[in-house]
């Protein structure tokens, strides 16, 4: 009899899962806590992720670079395409309007579901609490709740939150 490791081979399927939530954030907070488990290797969501319009509001990015798949980032949609250039007034009293509810988070201490896509399309999903705003160089500081970590995050790399 062989000592080593038994021989497990991967099978690929291909699933649509129905979750049912408040919320498309607290959906998909429990769906990747159901594939987030050591005998799923890999996964990718197509789609079914809503995804905010911040980035949109606030770069002029014409397109970001594709995004790699894996366990820590799911896989996201193409980008929009930018707004037109008679639109930037509006993008920026959208704008105002994000950091008067991202303040009134803060100053709440409400919990809050915020997605972040950082460079190379890598996305973030996190149940926190806004710590601070900077206006000067518009970063956002918020407390992992889960983590118990503070992470600092631009203003453009927010995609979506969700209140509790």
């Amino acid at each position: 009899m062989s000592q080593g490791k038994p021989n497990h081979t991967g099978h690929l399927f291909t699933v649509e899962i129905l979750v049912e939530e408040a919320t498309n954030g607290l959906a998909m907070e429990k769906l990747l806590h159901l594939l987030n488990t050591p005998s799923v290797k890999d996964y990718r969501i197509v789609k079914g992720i809503e995804l905010g319009k911040l980035i949109e509001l606030n770069t002029t990015k014409e397109s970001t670079p594709p995004s790699h798949t894996s366990k820590k980032a799911a896989a996201a949609p193409p980008p929009a395409a930018p707004a037109p250039p008679a639109a930037v007034p509006a993008a920026s009293e959208a704008a105002d309007l994000i950091i008067k509810q991202l303040e009134g988070f803060k100053a709440n201490n409400t919990l809050i579901r915020l997605t972040v896509i950082k460079g190379q399309g890598i996305k973030l999903n996190l149940p926190c609490r806004i710590l601070n705003y900077d206006s000067s160089n518009q970063n956002v500081t918020v407390y992992h709740v889960d983590e118990k970590k503070v992470y600092s995050f631009k203003l453009n790399e927010i995609d979506d939150y969700v209140a509790f």
